[in-house]
């Protein structure tokens, strides 16, 4: 199982929105593909996977997440 963690979005950024999942729970996702958007006071951040399988979203779009907080998996 892969734990999708919120990155790191700049040196001096602790806290990003979760802006949106571009794909749905229980969905298949293939390596590469665009899994969900951050957002930081500077910039927009789109996420890919890093593995393929199916996701679980542990965490849902509109909330205030610390860099390193766990969102979703792929299993």
């Amino acid at each position: 199982m892969i734990e999708l963690k919120i990155p790191a979005a700049g040196d001096a950024v602790a806290e990003v929105q979760l802006v949106e999942w571009a794909a749905a729970d229980g969905a298949t996702v293939k390596e590469g593909d665009v899994l969900y958007s951050i957002e930081s006071e500077k910039s927009v951040m789109d996420i890919e996977s890093p593995a393929s399988g199916t996701l679980q979203i542990l965490e849902q779009a509109g909330g205030m997440f610390a860099v390193g907080h766990l969102v979703g998996r792929i299993a």
